[in-house]
């Protein structure tokens, strides 16, 4: 098993370097591994997606043997030390590295905790209600247990609550888009995230059904916001995203098969 390198000033001299390269390991789906690709779309790092080839072989060689595994890589400079690595574990570790590596978190430390605040939030509505509440808890139930769970558990239930919460405070900064000042942060990102990989699930009608320019204002504008960031467009109109969504929907498919027979009809 990898364990996380404990030479901090080097470590720490490493990652502020120029010309880095990232690499993340994470299924070939999107989901759990949203989020840190949408900042280092966002940030257009020199990136690449990685898959594991056999994780039943690969979970013992990671970190905490969890994925997404980031890989910091510091290419020779040759200066003789040659090329470098680090590696880094678990969701919001690496996506506040991320963040604040690329100037998208806080410019001091109270936005800090309000960005951590949403940005937890939203980890926790898609994580906790979501993936294990009504993904996993459900899978297993009737149609009409199926229904109840996504209906009043998740529709009118988790989800409702979280755009409540979060549009309120959008209002509160004045409807620009942005959940600290005016612009993009860890925060923005999570929240497009959370709600693209939702519609890989339930549909982008279900969603809208309860996030919407009506209703949600200022989240529909967060999410244009970034969608419509170049490098960030350019990640979600790739060939390797559309590939993870078709291996997402496959995922859903053999779970929920439900959700897309309702929505063929």
């Amino acid at each position: 098993m990898k364990t996380l390198s404990l030479d901090f000033q080097s470590n720490s001299d490493l990652v502020a370097s120029k010309d880095l390269k990232y690499k993340l390991l994470y299924f070939g789906i999107h989901f759990g591994g949203a989020s840190a690709r949408g900042i280092l779309a966002y940030a257009g790092a020199d990136w690449t997606p990685v898959y594991p080839d056999n994780w039943g072989t690969d979970k013992a060689k990671q970190p905490f043997e969890l994925i997404p595994v980031l890989t910091v890589i510091r290419p020779d400079n040759n200066d003789g030390s040659g090329q470098k690595e680090l590696v880094l574990a678990e969701n919001m570790a690496i996506d506040l590295f991320l963040a604040k590596q690329f100037g998208l978190h806080g410019e001091n430390a109270w936005e800090e905790a309000v960005i951590n605040a949403y940005y937890s939030h939203s980890n926790a509505m898609f994580f906790q209600e979501v993936m294990n509440n009504f993904f996993w808890e459900s899978a297993g139930k009737s149609e009409e247990e199926k229904a109840e769970y996504l209906k009043v558990k998740l529709l009118e239930g988790s989800l409702s609550n979280w755009a409540r919460i979060h549009e309120e405070h959008l209002k509160n900064n004045h409807l620009n888009g942005h959940y600290v000042g005016s612009r993009t942060t860890l925060a923005d990102i999570r929240t497009t995230t959370l709600l693209d990989s939702l519609s890989k699930i339930i549909g982008k009608d279900r969603v809208a059904q309860v996030v919407n320019e009506t209703a949600t204002p200022g989240v529909i504008k967060v999410v244009k916001n970034v969608e419509n960031q170049p490098s960030y467009k350019t990640w979600i109109e790739s060939e390797e995203y559309k590939k993870l969504d078709v291996k997402s929907v496959t995922l859903v498919k053999e779970h929920h098969p439900e959700l897309y027979r309702e929505l063929a009809n």
